[in-house]
């Protein structure tokens, strides 16, 4: 799942445009280039019915958005959960993986690296996912 959500962020035009490779899992090395964006799982578990497992994994993962500017930041974020953004009610396979995506909450605030103030908006999406093979 985390290969396919990259490799769905890195091919939209208008992300990869802004962000160009700097979508990662987990850190953000300080000081990097921005914008940018780090993806955390915050959690996941197997979809259980009475007959055992459906086939498909829910997680909770949370999307930073890094700018040099508040502007940046919720640019960024809103091209992932604003208005017709790419992971408003995504569905879809990428990857061999099919994804289904709900933006479940949102929230800016800011940080300090090694250059100075750098401004994150954070958006939380709960992901579906199972593999198509």
């Amino acid at each position: 799942m985390e290969e396919a959500i990259r490799n769905l962020l890195l091919s939209h035009g208008p992300i990869s445009g802004l962000v160009g490779q700097r979508v990662d899992w987990g850190v953000r090395v300080q000081g990097a280039p921005l914008p940018a964006l780090t993806i955390h799982q915050i959690s996941g578990r197997v979809d259980m019915h009475l007959r055992g497992a459906s086939g498909w994994y829910r997680d909770l993962a949370q999307f930073e958005c890094w700018g040099g500017t508040f502007f940046a930041a919720r640019n960024l974020a809103n091209m992932l959960a604003g208005d017709g953004g790419l992971l408003v009610g995504y569905r879809g396979v990428n990857l061999g993986v099919q994804l289904r995506t709900f933006i479940i909450g949102r929230r800016s605030d800011s940080d300090t690296d090694s250059k100075g103030p750098v401004h994150r908006a954070s958006v939380d999406v709960m992901i579906w996912h199972r593999t198509t093979d």
